[in-house]
């Protein structure tokens, strides 16, 4: 296939510890859609000015008659990413996913600690007093590129929670948007839940799974991190490392303090979206 002649049929740019790992992962079951390539590719991202775009199509070989898509979730955050994904496939079908701010910034906090940015002894409450964490709650900011290059009609944006009420109507939504023919197909294990955040008996030992993972996926070598995060041996290591207990509930105060500053966004997300209320009910 010609670099002329390649397309990308839809691209997921986000949000971060939305679910957009469950989603994709459920995208590229359907028989229809391409499931070659890694979750994470981050070409219109940091790599853009790394890797030709050779590199970027060649990560498709063998993609021809299906569907094809990729999922990076720094491409909503990036400021040239949308720039460059329009000038690279302008009738691409955009998918965005967002989630209750308040709790995206909380699951974000407990990332940040396995990641090991963040001491598992950092209180929440002055996680929060740090306002550059609280931004990426902010999504319309970040949706607005999207929607100053592509038509209103090639973005879909969905809602974790709207999501989990039906996920049947969802997932036909989605696929008919991305245009494939059989827009009743359910993915297997479809309510099963991944990627989530637990709590861990070593957390240097999930720190060193999480910045390996870092280093290689910003150095182009997604494929590899990719197929080492979702070995047996990985995810071995994780079941044996995982505590029984759940993690740690938000405090009250820090709940509320977070329910009022995107009492804004709430509205601004809304009006972005062509609706009349408020997207989360708490």
């Amino acid at each position: 296939m010609s670099q002329e002649q390649f397309k990308v049929d839809f691209i997921g740019v986000g949000s971060g510890k939305c679910g957009s790992t469950w989603l994709y992962e459920n995208i590229i079951q359907h028989p229809e859609v391409f499931n070659g390539n890694p979750k994470e590719i981050h070409y219109f991202g940091d790599l853009y000015e790394q890797q030709d775009f050779t590199w970027y199509r060649d990560l498709f070989a063998g993609s021809e008659g299906k569907i094809k898509g990729e999922f990076s979730i720094s491409y909503m955050y990036h400021p040239l990413a949308a720039e460059r994904i329009y000038e690279h496939f302008p009738n691409a079908k955009i998918i965005a996913m967002v989630r209750d701010p308040v709790e995206r910034t909380y699951s974000d906090y407990q990332h940040f600690i396995r990641k090991g940015d963040v001491s598992r002894d950092y209180p929440f409450s002055e996680y929060i007093r740090d306002q550059d964490k609280l931004k990426f709650g902010y999504y319309t900011d970040y949706l607005a590129p999207f929607y100053e290059h592509f038509p209103k009609g090639n973005i879909l944006v969905l809602v974790l929670e709207e999501m989990q009420h039906d996920l049947a109507a969802c997932y036909r939504q989605i696929f008919e948007f991305i245009g494939v023919e059989n827009i009743d197909f359910l993915p297997e294990g479809v309510e099963e839940k991944r990627n989530q955040g637990v709590n861990y008996r070593f957390l240097k030992l999930e720190n060193v799974l999480v910045r390996t993972y870092r280093f290689m996926a910003k150095r182009g070598l997604t494929g590899f991190a990719e197929r080492l995060k979702r070995s047996g041996l990985a995810q071995f290591v994780r079941k044996l490392n995982a505590k029984s207990e759940p993690l740690p509930e938000m405090d009250s105060a820090s709940r509320q303090k977070l329910v009022d500053y995107f009492a804004e966004e709430q509205t601004r997300l809304a009006q972005l979206l062509g609706r009349d209320t408020q997207i989360w009910n708490r």
